[in-house]
């Protein structure tokens, strides 16, 4: 998948073929997109189109892998453990930590990826849609329940805006006043929650994490010591 690593791990016994073909498609993926991006005017609309549908497709995927890791993440802070899995909790809460701080950097890779594919114009008239400014701001803007960000990497964040400047200035002739309206608002939204309210939500999602690995640490030491 775009976005992932794309190196082949030897692992001795182990076949390599699913994974020969995920990094082929993956490249061919990519030169495909450039090589689109780089013709688009001379292209079909279906053909700049279908790929276009894909990448957004690819781009939803690796977000609802971002957002989803980071509400497995936040979920573990507020499950109760018995007494018998805490060293195993103790690990997997921080698989879980790792998994989502790799899931939003893969996110990234792709965003600086698609902001590649978007330096053409051609591509930017046919991207100035609802379908892609919506799940950029999502990247960018949207909030967990306890009003931290889905996505806390903030590079992979400011990517997505640096792809959605590349694409606002066609929505004009591409998209309805009411939904320039709407992309307006929640771009004035980010802004005075990047000011008020994330700084505190953050800070307090830190200190949780904090005390959730604390006290494991004082669980499983006293579990140790138990006869």
């Amino acid at each position: 998948m775009l976005g992932q690593p794309l190196q082949l791990l030897q692992k001795p016994g182990v076949s390599q073929l699913s994974t020969a073909l995920k990094v082929a498609s993956t490249r061919l993926l990519q030169i495909l997109a450039i090589s689109t991006g780089t013709y688009a005017d001379k292209l079909s609309p279906k053909v700049v189109h279908a790929l276009l549908d894909l990448l957004c497709s690819q781009l939803k995927n690796l977000l609802a892998q971002a957002g989803g890791s980071r509400l497995a993440a936040g979920k573990d802070l507020d499950d109760s453990k018995t007494d018998d899995s805490l060293d195993s909790d103790k690990k997997d809460f921080r698989a879980l930590i790792r998994k989502q701080h790799t899931a939003e950097l893969h996110l990234g890779d792709f965003l600086v990826f698609l902001r590649r594919v978007v330096s053409s114009k051609a591509i930017q008239s046919k991207m100035a849609s609802p379908k892609w400014t919506e799940v950029l701001l999502n990247i960018a803007a949207q909030k967990c329940c306890s009003g931290i960000p889905l996505v806390g990497n903030m590079r992979t964040r400011l990517l997505a805006l640096h792809v959605l400047e590349a694409v606002l200035p066609a929505c004009e002739a591409n998209m309805e006043d009411d939904q320039l309206t709407q992309v307006v608002d929640r771009l004035f939204s980010l802004l005075s929650d990047c000011m008020w309210e994330a700084p505190v939500a953050q800070a307090k999602h830190s200190i949780q994490i904090k005390e959730k690995v604390q006290e494991l640490k004082l669980q499983v030491r006293a579990s140790s010591r138990r006869p």
